[in-house]
Parts: C-alpha cells; sequence; structure tokens
C-alpha cells in the first residue's frame, strides 16, 4: 500500500459556457494545472455540468417551472460526450479525475451521478443516494448502490455533497475498506457550513481522510432563485495526538476562488492513528451491542 497519495481538489466557480468546447478548455486547464503539480488525483466538483445549460439560447429566460426541462434537454444527451472528454483528460494526463458530477436522465429516472476516471481508461459512477429537497423537485431519484474503487493504489469512496450528512454512507465505505471519502459539493454558505461540520465529523469518526470539492458562483437559473454556490476546498483529518492538528483541517483553500487545493495525503499516518491514536473510534466499536440497542423511554419516570 502507497506511503503518500497527491491530490488537486478543485474550487470551481460556475461559467457560463457558450459551447461544449469552451468546456473542454476549461477542463484542460484544471487539469493541465494539477499534472503540472505533481498530482495523481484531481477532484472536480458537484454538477460540474450546470454550466454547460447556457449552451441553450433560452436558458437566461428559464422559470423555476421550466428547470427540469432545461436540464433535460440540453444534460441527458451530452452526458456521453462529458464522459468521454473526462476519460480522455485522465488518461492524456495521467490523472485519475473524480466527482463532477453530472445531472442526466436515463431509463424513465432522473440521477445525479458522480463519476470516476482512472489513467487507465476505466470509468466508474457512484450515483447520489440522497437528493436534496431542490433536486427532488426537478425529479432526481437517489440511488441504491454504494462503490468502494482503488485509486493510485488507495481504496476510496464518494459522498455526494449531501451524502456525507449521513453516517451510515461514510461508515459503510469505512468497513469497505475505504482510507479516503471524496465529497463533491454544490452549496450555498449554510449548506455549506453543513457539509464541513459533517465533514469533519466522519473523519473523526471514521479515522480517515474526507476531501472536499465545492462549485462556486452564481449559475443565474432559475430566474426567481438561481443556484448560487459557495466554499473553499478543503480537506477534514482526525483530530488526535497522531495528527496533531487540533481542528481538524489538513488543508484549506481561500473561500469563493476558483483554484486548486493541492494536498499530498500521509496514509502512514493514518494507519498509524487507527493503530495507536489516544482514540480509536474503529477499534472501540461495540458491534456485539449496537444491534440491540433500544433506547428505555423514560419520559415521565420519577427518578
Amino acid at each position: 500500500m502507497p506511503a503518500r497519495v497527491r491530490v488537486a481538489i478543485a474550487t470551481v466557480k460556475i461559467a457560463r459556457y457558450p459551447t461544449f468546447e469552451a468546456f473542454d478548455r476549461h477542463m484542460q486547464l484544471l487539469a493541465g494545472q494539477a499534472k503540472t503539480a505533481g498530482a495523481e488525483l484531481l477532484l472536480l466538483p458537484e454538477l460540474l455540468c450546470v454550466g454547460l445549460l447556457w449552451t441553450c439560447g433560452t436558458a437566461a429566460g428559464t422559470q423555476i417551472r421550466g428547470v427540469a426541462t432545461l436540464y433535460d434537454e440540453v444534460l441527458t444527451p451530452i452526458f456521453g460526450d462529458y464522459q468521454r472528454l473526462l476519460s480522455r483528460l485522465a488518461v492524456d494526463s495521467g490523472l485519475a479525475i473524480c466527482g463532477a458530477s453530472f445531472w442526466h436522465g436515463e431509463d424513465g429516472r432522473f440521477r445525479n451521478s458522480g463519476l470516476v476516471f482512472d489513467r487507465d481508461g476505466r470509468v466508474l459512477r457512484q450515483d447520489k443516494l440522497h437528493p436534496t429537497r431542490a433536486e427532488r423537485a426537478i425529479e432526481t431519484s437517489g440511488a441504491e448502490a454504494l462503490i468502494a474503487f482503488e485509486l493510485a493504489g488507495v481504496k476510496m469512496g464518494m459522498a455526494i455533497c449531501y451524502d456525507i450528512e449521513f453516517p451510515e454512507v461514510a461508515r459503510s465505505l469505512i468497513d469497505a475498506g475505504v482510507e479516503v471519502i471524496l465529497v463533491p459539493s454544490l452549496t450555498d454558505e449554510r449548506g455549506h457550513r453543513r457539509v464541513r461540520y459533517c465533514a469533519h465529523a466522519r473523519a473523526i469518526e471514521n479515522q480517515c481522510f474526507v476531501c472536499v470539492s465545492p462549485l462556486i458562483g452564481d449559475l443565474g437559473i432559475p430566474l426567481e432563485r438561481p443556484v448560487r454556490g459557495h466554499g473553499a476546498a478543503f480537506v477534514a483529518c482526525p483530530v488526535d495526538n497522531c495528527f496533531q492538528i487540533t481542528d481538524g483541517t489538513y488543508g484549506e483553500a481561500e473561500a469563493d476562488r476558483e483554484g486548486l487545493l493541492h494536498v499530498e495525503l500521509d496514509l502512514e499516518l493514518l494507519r498509524r492513528s487507527r493503530q495507536r491514536a489516544e482514540i480509536r473510534p474503529l477499534a472501540d466499536r461495540r458491534h456485539d451491542l449496537y444491534a440491540s440497542l433500544k433506547p428505555e423511554v423514560c419520559l415521565g419516570k420519577q427518578p
């Protein structure tokens, strides 16, 4: 198992792409910057695709009631082109490219699909498990499957934005041997705080790295309530005597500014933390207890 892995975690500003080629150039720029910095993996945000809605001439006039139709008419037909572009970039750059979730229709349902493009051409997909209220309003369905995968010799998993707020998702990944959880995200300021605090909680509970990549800026769609993203790329880690990082922030970029956060994840330190730290949540779990642990309701009873 590798001792370290170098990751580039993107904060990406929403761009109103006039053409698919403009999106291609933006992605080439980010991949080139990550490669130049020596990264092995590039993590991109949730719904990286939404700027492509502006390739439609009527996008500017879209109201809330027309959002689902716009998304389906513009995004669904280009899902294949989108995957081929990022797969080619991964192979050409020698980077694994992850996250970059894409909203699309498939078999009569709509999905928010996170993607993994390995440098050998392999493509994997992790659909979002827990759609938000806004996503459900455009008929987005939650997935039923969770995958773990290996990149650069490290076992990883993906929790798309809201999914990191559910402890069961992270714990399932950890039980499959995952050491790094990748979180592509798109949230407003309150949502960014929720994702951030939950990422820290998952890192502590599961003694793992949690890497968060946000989409920022103003989409301008729909007219009444435009999508606005806020945040900064960051990495959460355990808070213990092995890491000696008091606030659990292993790395952090400047808020609301496009760029790449370059971090070398020290996996040897993580494994040492799991074995020797002052607290060991994984080793100290009481598996024998939880299945039968049912709280006794004591309301109204006298002591």
